[in-house]
């Protein structure tokens, strides 16, 4: 499945620098008259993804001894990532379109650790007690429960950024911008056991049935609950705003802030025992360095 979304990210890459390619050429004669100019450049961002709020839902079939036979109980519960500051690497090609514009064409690959998962909001439903027959109940889990997480989360994106450069009689020019495309978020290095969800949901339910007297759930075989895909590309959006700083004719250095935020990321999985789908919003921040080389 990885695969394959990674087949997708490539060609919007591809329709994105077309489709940019040729804006630029339809605006190159009136740019070239206001005397504007190529460039190329490169950024080497310091990224910090904010901690991620992720939705999870799923259903998993139990085996009780009060009921003939196995049923589905359904959960939800609220998961967050903490992430290790990352880094970015990327570059641009880009036009000065003339009136202070520019447009440009960003490719970029960054990458972060994950420091730390947790969830919490945790509810399911069991039996009625004393009356398994009436079906299922609704019950929550109080508190939250960390799971041991390790690996990075990876980015791939192409963006379409417009420039507005403040222009003035100083060496020292502030700018704005935004911009919108396409990124691919992939979790395929992250590493963390897939039934402990699960497996805690069941430890809590063996204390609340037992008054405390017992608080672990016989473990669950390994695949339990199905692996969830690792990877989605979603349309995002940035803003920016910094100050260059004209070294010469040719040549000018930046810093800078961006912010990026993009639609929700959705990753699910199905197995003999369950399915699983979550909902992930993403939001990250970029301190940026770079440099920009005018033909």
């Amino acid at each position: 499945m990885g695969q394959v979304l990674y087949s997708v990210s490539e060609r919007i890459v591809v329709v994105v620098v077309a489709a940019s390619i040729l804006f630029l050429m339809v605006y190159a004669s009136k740019a070239r008259a206001a005397d504007s100019r190529w460039y190329v450049g490169m950024n080497l961002p310091v990224m910090y993804i904010d901690d991620t709020d992720t939705t999870t839902q799923g259903e998993n079939v139990v085996s009780d001894p009060r009921i003939p036979t196995p049923y589905t109980q359904p959960y939800s519960a609220k998961a967050r990532n903490k992430f290790d500051t990352g880094y970015k690497i990327e570059g641009v090609v880009g036009y000065e379109l003339g009136s202070n514009f520019r447009i440009e064409i960003e490719l970029y690959y960054a990458e972060a650790d994950v420091d730390k998962l947790y969830y919490s909001g945790i509810t399911t439903s069991v039996p009625v007690p004393g009356m398994p027959q009436l079906g299922l109940q609704p019950i929550s889990i109080p508190g939250k429960t960390s799971i041991p997480v390790s690996g990075s989360a990876e980015q791939m994106g192409g963006m379409l950024n417009l420039w507005y450069d403040f222009h003035n009689d100083s060496k020292w020019i502030p700018y704005v911008g935004a911009g919108i495309g396409f990124i691919e978020v992939d979790f395929g290095d992250v590493k963390y056991d897939d039934n402990a969800l699960a497996q805690h949901v069941a430890n809590s339910l063996t204390a609340i049935q037992t008054g405390g007297a017992q608080t672990m759930a016989p473990p669950f075989p390994p695949g339990y609950v199905p692996k969830i895909s690792r990877t989605d590309t979603v349309l995002a959006y940035q803003a920016a705003a910094g100050v260059s700083y004209k070294y010469s004719d040719n040549i000018q250095f930046r810093l800078g802030y961006r912010y990026q935020t993009s639609d929700d990321l959705e990753f699910d999985g199905k197995g003999d025992f369950g399915t699983v789908d979550t909902k992930t919003e993403f939001d990250v921040q970029f301190l940026e360095i770079g440099m920009r080389y005018h033909f």
